[in-house]
């Protein structure tokens, strides 16, 4: 079937999809092994030949110009073999790339209701298959392909030998799909099945090493030790299963073997006794009767690379049909002369999947262009979740959501990413130099706009301090970095390309006070036209925005201006 029930590609679709993605370069390779197919029979049609020609006496001329034509043969299909060998090297090469930037691709444009329900980083090992799928392929163009076209050729080379051999073609193409068609089934469940105990053990593993001082911390490994081999054991049953079914494939093949060499070896000898066929003849369809046999051999043992090629495409199609964001908006930009955005919520409510209880429920909030912003509340309030819709994360939310006059489902979404700027939890730095995580390869990022962030979140000394300055390597954890450091540095990647709006969760909670209210000062300065919209439940912080909306359950449940409110009053709020 093509599809499953799920309504996604079955995984001998989307084998399919991948050769006919490659279907020039993969007919040059067809190509090749038909040739191939069709010298290599010179070898027995020259051994028949050469019997002839000793049975008649003929030593000279006649068989040294035959043995130059099957050594010449012998040449040409290595030669046939190395040009094959080299159109899948560059199909190899492809299908790395392509799947590189599928990747990175859908992690880009991936719907945001799917950051909560997938764990992106685990599967992102699903990568690991492309390796697989590039070495199964690779046999699968060559070996298989030459195997095949060497049965297809063999056939036909014996029927005109007798009319008997193309029924014994009949029953051997016939008992040939019983086989696949009996056992291919349960051998491709098997391989899925051991599949996904590898990776989640794979997973449990990284969790491990995520949390190593938790684990390091228990008294013994008992917790660790026992879902490893929980997920072990089930690695194990799920390829013994697998190896079970490629077992029975292989004993089908034995009797299948045993039965094909008996009843062509027995023929051919009555033929030759009946004189329907002479000696060369019969030495040659012997020999072709071998070929076939080995080729059908090699089609049956490899099986296990088929089921690794059509798993590897499953895997990897577990990454590439999550949904992406549908862009089928007016492509709408805002107007340059617009120095910051204008926000309205209205009738907001959103649910994240799966959950009961909605997290946002009717937000009904207007934010004028240039004006600050601070959200207060609990942390179940929905704060977060608010500012990741305003950030066009969450796309699937109900009620409107409204900047500079025009519904945030008609902005162009790449373009309106330019334009927004945010921190939103957790704000972690990627594997790079400072300078990378600040520009994020963005040219209109300028060194003078770094220099600006830093100093606006005062690391410029920091940076100087360091060896390499903007060169700087961070990684992903950044052990011995202090966190408000890395909060810091993620503001100023934030900051760095001066949006119009400005969307700050949890702002800068890792920060002294101080140094929190010297660069929420400058944020939120009259200088700086921006719109901003913060969280923070810090008192000072609130004071220095113009409002201050309070979230309780997923609603705004009080507004307040901040200058007409007494320290006592935001005190109570907190």
């Amino acid at each position: 079937m093509a599809q499953q029930a799920s309504g996604k590609p079955s995984p001998f679709r989307r084998f399919v999809e991948l050769l006919s993605s490659e279907r020039k370069v993969i007919g040059y390779i067809y190509l090749y092994a038909v040739f191939s197919g069709i010298v290599n029979l010179s070898l027995p049609l020259g051994i028949q030949s050469l019997i002839g020609f000793v049975s008649g006496g003929q030593l000279v001329t006649s068989v040294s110009v035959l043995i130059f034509f099957i050594v010449v043969g012998v040449l040409v299909v290595g030669g046939l073999q190395v040009m094959q060998l080299s159109l899948v090297e560059h199909i190899q090469q492809r299908i790395f790339a392509t799947k590189a930037f599928q990747f990175a691709t859908h992690l880009t444009k991936i719907k945001g209701n799917q950051l909560g329900a997938q764990n992106l980083p685990e599967m992102m090992n699903r990568f690991f298959d492309v390796v697989s799928l590039q070495k199964g392929l690779a046999k699968m163009l060559t070996d298989f392909s030459a195997a095949a076209i060497q049965i297809v050729f063999g056939l036909i080379l014996l029927s005109f030998y007798h009319s008997y051999f193309i029924f014994f073609g009949l029953v051997l193409v016939l008992l040939l799909f019983l086989i696949l068609r009996l056992t291919s089934p349960k051998g491709m469940r098997t391989s899925l099945e051991e599949s996904k105990y590898k990776y989640r053990l794979v997973h449990w593993l990284e969790e491990m090493a995520r949390n190593i001082m938790v684990f390091k911390s228990a008294s013994n490994e008992k917790l660790s030790l026992e879902k490893t081999d929980y997920y072990t054991s089930g690695y194990i049953k799920a390829r013994e299963a697998h190896f079970r079914v490629l077992i029975t494939q292989y004993i089908g093949f034995v009797g299948f073997k045993t039965v094909i060499t008996a009843g062509l070896l027995l023929m051919g000898s009555l033929l030759l006794v009946n004189q329907e066929i002479n000696l060369g003849q019969f030495v040659a369809s012997e020999i072709i009767i071998i070929l076939i046999i080995n080729a059908v051999e090699k089609l049956l043992v490899k099986l296990d690379v088929v089921y690794d090629v059509l798993t590897s495409l499953e895997k990897l199609g577990g990454v590439t049909d999550l949904p992406m964001e549908e862009n089928k908006r007016l492509g709408r930009e805002l107007p340059a002369r617009h120095q910051a955005i204008s926000v309205q919520l209205k009738d907001v409510a959103f649910r994240y999947a799966g959950a009961q209880k909605y997290a946002l429920q009717g937000v009904n909030l207007s934010v004028m262009a240039g004006e600050k912003i601070c959200l207060g509340g609990s942390e179940e309030a929905g704060r977060s979740t608010l500012l990741q819709i305003m950030a066009g994360i969450h796309t699937d939310y109900d009620g409107t959501v409204v900047f500079n006059g025009l519904s945030l489902r008609d902005y162009n979404p790449e373009i309106m990413h330019e334009q927004i700027g945010f921190y939103l939890l957790p704000g972690r730095l990627f594997e790079g130099t400072i300078l990378e995580n600040i520009t994020m390869g963005q040219p209109e990022v300028t060194l003078d706009d770094v220099l600006w962030a830093l100093e606006m979140v005062e690391l410029s000394q920091y940076i100087q301090s360091q060896p390499e300055g903007l060169h700087t390597v961070i990684h992903s954890y950044s052990p011995g970095v202090p966190e408000g450091v890395l909060q810091r540095l993620a503001l100023a990647r934030s900051i760095a390309r001066k949006p119009k709006l400005l969307l700050l969760d949890n702002f800068l909670s890792s920060v002294k006070n101080s140094l929190r209210e010297r660069i929420a000062r400058r944020l939120v300065c009259s200088e700086i036209a921006w719109t901003v919209i913060l969280i923070s439940n810090d008192p000072i912080i609130m004071r220095l925005c113009h409002r201050v909306a309070l979230l309780q359950d997923g609603k705004v449940i009080k507004e307040l201006v901040s200058e007409r409110t007494s320290p006592e009053e935001l005190n109570s709020i907190v």
